[in-house]
């Protein structure tokens, strides 16, 4: 670990709930994998145990999302653990910049959700597809090569960043792009989670008709400052309001505006109460959520 990320990383931690309630449990792993890292090991390990089954958490040097996740338990408390609490066995969830898979593999592998994970990162993908090799949900999570867009075609992206490649117009690499409309015709999803480092609004643009029609119910958006009014407007035209959830609690709050870094978007908010509050026991690293 780089000196010059220890402060951001103590941060992190001291600020985190769930280190809260298990701060030696946190001590001990982070000391555990800094032992592992250093000697340039992997490290497949035991996280979360749902209604469908144990989800296994794999880490090597590099894979940043992994890594919080096995320090702190659930990097994001909140929105991790809405789509822990909220989805039920066969829901479809559709997680735009899966990244190395965490959320698509706590959908599928500890609720039972089908997942459609978008992953375009010619880097990243190899580390989405272990994953959920590891949990062994291949038959529920479909992993495509794609990014999602307003319209289909081709977009440069950057090489070379490992997890945080994104999209730039200066990238060196080239990839295809389709709508999640496309993509999601015949086959709408119920709850829609983006993280595409501030290209959501092109995301959203070529999700029109999902958002007009009723299967979707909930977004997860990253909302980072810039896109914040755009991400804002669409979903509220289309019936959607922010709420903040509290997992502990198993509650869900009305908000004015976008939250950082990320905000819940939903539709009918009694009918994700009644989910979350009747939802079966989550434990992570064996402690209930």
């Amino acid at each position: 670990m780089r000196a010059a990320a220890l402060p951001r990383l103590a941060r992190f931690l001291a600020s985190h709930p769930l280190v809260r309630r298990d701060p030696f449990g946190a001590a001990a792993r982070l000391l555990r994998w800094q032992a592992i890292a250093r000697r340039g090991g992997t490290l497949d390990a035991p996280w979360v145990h749902g209604p469908a089954g144990l989800v296994r958490l794999r880490l090597k040097r590099g894979l940043s999302s992994a890594t919080a996740c096995w320090y702190a338990g659930l990097t994001d408390p909140a929105e991790m653990g809405f789509v822990l609490q909220a989805l039920r066995a066969d829901d479809r969830m559709v997680d735009v910049g899966a990244n190395v898979g965490v959320y698509a593999a706590l959908a599928a592998g500890a609720v039972g959700a089908r997942v459609l994970a978008l992953e375009p990162a010619a880097e990243t993908l190899p580390d989405l597809q272990a994953m959920i090799a590891l949990n062994g949900i291949e038959d529920r999570v479909d992993i495509r090569a794609v990014a999602a867009g307003a319209a289909a075609g081709m977009l440069r992206f950057t090489a070379g960043r490992g997890t945080t490649n994104r999209v730039a117009p200066d990238g060196t690499a080239e990839v295809p792009v389709a709508t999640l409309d496309g993509l999601c015709a015949g086959a709408p999803p119920l709850l829609l989670k983006v993280d595409v480092e501030g290209a959501e609004p092109d995301v959203l643009a070529g999700a029109a008709a999902l958002l007009a029609g009723d299967a979707l119910q909930a977004a997860i958006l990253e909302t980072a400052g810039a896109t914040d009014a755009a991400i804002e407007g669409t979903m509220r035209a289309a019936g959607f309001a922010p709420f903040a959830h509290d997992p502990f609690r198993r509650l869900l709050t009305p908000m004015p505006g976008p939250a950082r870094p990320n905000t819940l978007y939903l539709r009918d908010a009694g009918f994700w109460q009644a989910r979350i509050a009747t939802a079966p026991e989550i434990r992570v690293f064996g402690r209930p959520l």
